[in-house]
């Protein structure tokens, strides 16, 4: 049997195929697609930035440059805030110092649904604890671990304690540097990072330190540190073996410190005591606590360290900048025993009173390495007004990020020499401003410069973390000489990756090829160094 196919219907295809109806229909689907797929928006809303890869183009510069990419995209837009279409959604970015302002003293932008979704996939909690945090008790419990158990914990005698307890330690460490011989530093990130990561965990965690036990202990929280990206998207360990090795290493080292109650001890400060009280009270098991609190240092560490690294390095570095700032320093010495015991006064407002140029090159490197992108959720319609009274509405539901790092490198607030490491920049603060709100001048400097956050995100560590930079550079700025390691010029390192996970920019390879060789500058020989707050 013969069976005939008419296909006289299908003869048409052969010229609707034809390569310029192909591009026409490509051209319909397109637009179609584009018009049913890409957000919506609201001519209030802020004005849109494409991207130069449609759908995806922003993705991948964030995975790209990270907090670099909204340097980049002010940069090149001249836009105070943008609205970033990604894939079927989209995302707000505020690059303005005012608008930013406005942002962190916004009650309906929230860090909380960042917070319940990321603790987990981080740590690796358990499903009753994952549940708990994002469930419909996890907004209470977030709220009730910054309001009993970290904003108290920085504040009068809580913050006292602590600051005495890590000062201490400090004090017994440096004066072992170079006491009786020079010494050699290989490498000044990690020198810096042993000290501060010694001082500061014992004084959060008291006589049974876990980060004392071993310097493997330590190292997994650094490389933990370099990780969180990676565990936040929570991939498979085989992506981020070393993530995942050094987040076991922590909760094993830290399970046994929480489940023999060692965080009641006497000697340990409010910070840990009060966050673990909380996450008991909400019936968290021990090794859940312990996982949980594996991000607990980077609250006193992450940032001080690289900020320490960073003002240090740029400052002894510059022979004509140390000779003036030790001049200052000296100012800070209150006594000098008979048994070689010099006391130095490091409280705030004494160091900022009598060594302006020091507390001007620490705001100045706060505003060269702080890249901190600030991430939130409109928790409802919010309307944000910048100077000029240009109303921008953020809709309930969306993600906006706040580039702090953005807002330290606009020349409209800093001057042509945004790029510039100026130590004396921060004078104009003092009231030897150039004047006005103008590029450089006071009023600008003092509106776009925001390191700590601001309104009710405000840094509650910045204290803690003032006090222990400030007795560190005071010590090595008064009691000792640096030279390169190798050579006679100083090659400092250069800014690794700006993260949008951390806020504040680490050294290139880990600050590999910047050592310096160490020695007791005359008539400090034998100095034993005390600190009074």
């Amino acid at each position: 049997m013969t069976i005939t196919i008419d296909m006289s219907p299908l003869r048409g295809l052969d010229a609707l195929m034809s390569t310029p109806a192909v591009v026409t229909i490509a051209a319909i689907i397109f637009t179609l697609l584009i018009h049913n797929f890409l957000p919506h928006t609201d001519r209030r809303e802020p004005p849109v930035v494409k991207p130069r890869v449609p759908f995806i183009g922003h993705i991948i510069g964030l995975m790209r440059h990270q907090a670099k990419y909204h340097i980049m995209l002010q940069s090149s837009t001249d836009k105070p805030i943008a609205t970033l279409p990604m894939l079927t959604g989209k995302m707000y970015a505020i690059w303005d110092p005012h608008l930013i302002a406005a942002a962190f003293r916004s009650k309906s932008l929230s860090t909380t649904p960042h917070i319940k979704v990321a603790t987990p996939a981080i740590t690796r909690v358990g499903i009753n604890t994952t549940n708990l945090l994002r469930g419909p008790h996890g907004d209470d419990l977030v709220d009730r671990i910054f309001e009993q158990g970290i904003a108290p914990s920085f504040k009068g005698a809580s913050l006292q304690r602590l600051n005495e307890t890590a000062l201490s330690g400090l004090a017994t460490q440096l004066s072992g540097v170079a006491f009786d011989k020079n010494e050699d530093v290989p490498n000044v990130w990690l020198w810096l990072r042993r000290l501060m990561t010694s001082v500061t965990s014992t004084a959060l965690y008291g006589t049974h330190d876990p980060f004392a036990a071993s310097p493997d202990v330590e190292d997994a929280l650094w490389e933990l540190e370099r990780n969180l990206l990676s565990l936040t998207l929570n991939l498979p360990a085989v992506f981020t073996p070393a993530g995942h090795g050094a987040r076991n290493t922590l909760a094993a080292a830290l399970t046994p410190y929480y489940a023999a109650r060692r965080d009641e001890h006497v000697s340990v400060s409010d910070f840990v005591r009060n966050r673990a009280a909380v996450l008991r009270g909400a019936g968290l098991p021990d090794a859940d606590i312990a996982r949980i609190e594996m991000l607990l240092p980077f609250a006193a560490l992450a940032n001080t360290v690289p900020l320490l690294f960073w003002l240090f390095s740029t400052v002894v570095t510059r022979p004509d900048l140390v000779a003036l700032l030790r001049k200052e320093v000296e100012r800070l010495v209150m006594s000098r025993s008979d048994a070689n015991e010099v006391t130095l006064l490091v409280a705030a407002g004494l160091v900022e009173d009598r060594c302006p140029l020091l507390m001007s090159c620490y705001r100045e490197t706060l505003r060269q390495t702080v890249h901190q992108v600030s991430t939130r959720t409109v928790m409802e319609d919010t309307t944000l007004t910048d100077r000029s009274g240009q109303p921008y509405l953020l809709k309930a539901g969306h993600v906006v990020q706040m580039s702090v790092g953005a807002s330290h490198a606009v020349p409209e607030s800093w001057g042509p020499d945004a790029d510039e490491f100026q130590p004396g920049r921060f004078l104009s603060q003092r009231g030897k401003s150039s004047g006005g709100d103008g590029p450089g001048g006071a009023k600008a400097i003092r509106a776009a410069f925001q390191p700590f956050g601001g309104g009710t995100h405000l840094c509650p560590g910045r204290q803690f973390a003032f006090a222990e930079i400030m007795a560190t550079m005071a010590t090595l700025l008064l009691g000792y000489e640096f030279q390169p390691l190798e050579g006679t010029e100083w090659r400092l390192p250069g800014f690794g990756a700006r993260s949008v996970i951390d806020a504040v920019t680490k050294p290139a390879r880990h600050g590999e090829g910047f050592g310096m060789k160490v020695r007791r500058r005359q008539g400090w020989e034998g100095v034993r160094w005390v600190y009074d707050l």
